[in-house]
Order: structure tokens, then sequence, then C-alpha cells
């Protein structure tokens, strides 16, 4: 077994979890809370999670795991693979900046099936999940963005997938030696295109989902037997050299301050690009600060990093005339525009983006790479410039509401939850949820939680 990958596996099996600060313990309790409200509003409205629960259902995949905002119907892989796909549907899902990837898709979609499987209580839930977010963005770093990026890869299927592994791994009593092994059997499966932001289509979520369930596979393979490749890290044909130019190895786990990562994570106020977040901050407290209205807008100037202008500005003609939804959560223009006229970002906004004042808005907004904003790379900063009449703002944000140092409140990740899980469950049942969430590290069997995240189908019945 090869250094690096010993070192990996052996900490993440190794996390005390009785030692985790309360402060980690609290952000991994609003991480699952986050994602939970995030499915559901996923099965009303995400066409690719209808389509993979279709297909599940239709592949005769029976067991007692449940899929959240589904039920107790699947087996534990499969409902890995839904919850992945739900939890990544919206683009709403948290995000690492430095690793520029969303590791909670992938880790907890792995991990809640698992731990109901297992009968695990709690706290050991959200150890793992703890130790799956520290390898995910350990490995994202290692692989370097940038370049990952640039190679056309999706860090969050294919850093992720390794994290998810690991947390599957603590859940289920695993070894060093199998989890190396785990870790080696899905490199064959670590796997992410950005191309479907040529065209908007749905393998962005999917290939999350696949992540949380071949990790399942990955680990029971190992544990049956089956031998991965050594050094599935820092080998010749590892994940660092096959991914990625430049990786450092010592990133991983020898640079690292040992503050565990889920406290580095953000969560997303607005459904798009987490590289649009800061630019939607400063232009709606602009516009709501001056009391402006979309018609005495002249002109409004985003400035981004060039890692974001790759996802959201470029190419200018396709992103100024988005078509779908995903085109337009990767729309610099689309969203200033929606934050001119609505005064913010929601979910339930892109289903009257066909407002013609939108259209005439992007005409008046100009995006680019902006070097001041490029210094500060890869912080998710951005520039923007308003002209209206008399006003002439300018204004430089550093990070987006969200990130650590402005971070969202339990009371407003309540109030996000509700607003998305109102479709699927009612006002007692989603208070049930959230109190059961703020308490998990007391729960002494997760089976008592998870019941709980099915969908009710009176509220869904007459909703639908």
């Amino acid at each position: 077994m090869s250094q690096i990958t010993e070192a990996v596996a052996a900490y993440a099996l190794s996390l005390d979890a009785a030692k985790l600060p309360a402060s980690t313990i609290e952000h991994a309790k609003q991480a699952v809370l986050d994602l939970i409200g995030i499915a559901a509003r996923a099965r009303a409205e995400s066409d690719t999670t209808k389509i993979v629960h279709r297909v599940v259902r239709d592949l005769g995949a029976g067991g007692n795991a449940t899929a959240v905002a589904y039920g107790p119907n699947f087996s534990v892989q499969y409902a890995a693979l839904l919850n992945g796909c739900s939890f990544h549907a919206l683009d709403f899902d948290d995000t690492h900046e430095l690793s520029s990837l969303h590791p909670g898709a992938p880790v907890i979609a792995a991990a809640l099936p698992v731990a109901e499987q297992q009968a695990a209580n709690g706290r050991s839930l959200l150890a793992a999940i703890v130790a799956g977010y520290d390898v995910t963005v350990r490995l994202g770093i290692a692989v370097r963005p940038h370049v990952h990026y640039a190679r056309g890869f999706h860090p969050t299927a294919t850093a992720g997938t390794f994290g998810a592994t690991a947390a599957v791994a603590r859940l289920r009593g695993a070894t060093p030696a199998t989890l190396a092994s785990a870790f080696g059997i899905n490199l064959s499966q670590a796997a992410g295109s950005l191309q479907f932001s040529a065209d908007g289509t749905q393998t962005k979520p999917l290939q999350v989902g696949l992540a949380a369930h071949n990790a399942v596979l990955a680990e029971r393979f190992a544990a049956a037997g089956l031998r991965g490749p050594a050094e599935a890290f820092e080998g010749r044909s590892g994940f660092l050299h096959a991914y990625s130019d430049g990786a450092a190895a010592a990133d991983i786990l020898d640079t690292w301050d040992g503050v565990h990562e889920i406290d580095r994570t953000a969560f997303k106020p607005y459904p798009c690009c987490r590289y649009m977040h800061s630019a939607i901050d400063q232009l709606a407290e602009i516009v709501r600060e001056h009391r402006l209205t979309p018609d005495a807008i002249d002109e409004v100037r985003v400035g981004l990093p060039a890692a974001g202008m790759r996802l959201v500005g470029d190419p200018e003609e396709a992103k100024r005339r988005p078509l779908s939804v995903v085109d337009k959560q990767f729309s610099m223009y689309h969203a200033a525009a929606a934050t001119i006229l609505w005064g913010t970002v929601r979910w339930d906004d892109y289903a009257r983006s066909d407002d013609p004042q939108l259209a005439r808005l992007i005409e008046r907004i100009k995006v680019s790479n902006d070097p001041e904003i490029e210094a500060l790379a890869p912080r998710m900063a951005s520039k923007v410039e308003v002209d209206a009449g008399d006003v002439h703002e300018r204004r430089v944000a550093t990070s987006p509401r969200g990130e650590p140092d402005r971070p969202l409140q339990w009371d407003e990740l309540i109030a996000k939850f509700n607003d998305l899980a109102s479709v699927t469950w009612d006002a007692t049942r989603r208070k049930r949820i959230v109190d059961n969430v703020r308490r998990l590290d007391r729960i002494t069997d997760v089976r008592s939680f998870t019941a709980e995240l099915a969908a009710d189908p009176r509220v869904w019945i007459k909703l639908r």
C-alpha cells in the first residue's frame, strides 16, 4: 500500500468523532439540512432526478434504503445515486472555494443510506461526513483546480467519489487496507466532464449521483476481497497525474493545517454558479440602496476572474441568450438582470424568466475578465459598476455571502429549507426534520431520522 494512499485511508478512518469541535458538528448538521431541502424541490422540478428515479424503479432496484424525498424503497447504491442527483440538481448545494467544488452532494448522498443500513448513530454519521469532506477537498486542492477544470473535468464528481468512499468505509467499519483498495477501485470510476456546459444537458447532477453510487460499490467490492490498484492517488497513472498537471501530493495532507474542510465550506443563498454570487450581492445592494428601477439602469459592468468567465461569461452570445434552466444558472447576464428586476435570484424565478424586461436588461449588461479581480483568485470575488442617471457606483467584493467569513445563520438556512421543501412536506413534518437535524449528534439510530425523509403523499398529491 502506497505512502500517500495509506495516509489518506488511515486519516479518514482514525478521525475521532468524540473530539470533533462543536462548531464542526454544527456545520455538518447544517450541510445535511441544506441538501435535504434541495432534494425535496428537485423531486418536484428536476427533470434529471425524475428520469433517474424512473430508470432506477424500472431496473427493479428493490430494497429498504431511503432516498431523500422519495422513501425507503431502494438498494443502498441506488439510494445514493438518487440522492446525489437530487442534491446537485438545482446547483444550490454547498461550495468550497479553494478546491472549487461541491463536497456535500457526493459525500452525504452516499453516507445517509449507508448509515441507515448500518443503524449508525448520528454522531458517527456526522464524523463520516466530516472525513468525506476532508478527503474530497484535499484531493480537489492537490489536483490543481484551474488545471483540472481546464482539462474539462468536473471535480465535484471526480474528487467527490473518493470522499464519498471514505465516508462509506468509516460507516461500514472498513480497515485502512480495504479503504485503500476501494480508492484504487474508484480510480477506474472517477468521472465527471464539463461538456454539459456547452449545451445545458443533464449530466451534471447525474455524474454526482454516480460518484455516490460508485463509492458504495467500490467499498463493497474491496470488502469482498477485490483488490484495487495501489498508489491510487500518486501513481504514474493515478488520480493526481492522470487528471492534472503539476499536482502536488503534499497538498493532500502534508500541508494541511488541521482545520476541517467542512468549516471552510459555504452555503449558497442563490441557486446558480457560485462565481456569480458576490456580483449578485453587490448589485442587489446597489439597486436597493438607490431604489433603482429597471428602466433607470443605463449600464452594468461585472468583472470576474478568468475561471468564472469560462463558466458564466463565455461564449458571450450564448450566455446572453440562455435557453434551459442550466444555461441560466451559468449566465452572469441572466443573473444580473434577474437581480435588477426581482431584487435577488430565487429558484422559482426560473419559471418566469421569459419576462421581456429580462432581455432588455441583458442588453445593458457587460461581463469581462477583470485584472483586479483576477489578482484575488481563487477567491470568488467580483467587481460591479452601475451607471443609472446620476448614480455611478463601483464596488469590489472579495467573497460572497455564505462563505465562512460571511456565514449564513441557522435561521437563514431553515428559511431556505422551508422555501424549497414546502412542495414535499407540510409545516409540521418540516419542523420535525429541522428539529431532528439539529439534534442529529444525539440520535442513537439514524433510522429514526431517515424515516422522516420520505415524501408525504398527502402533500405531494395535493401539490402535483
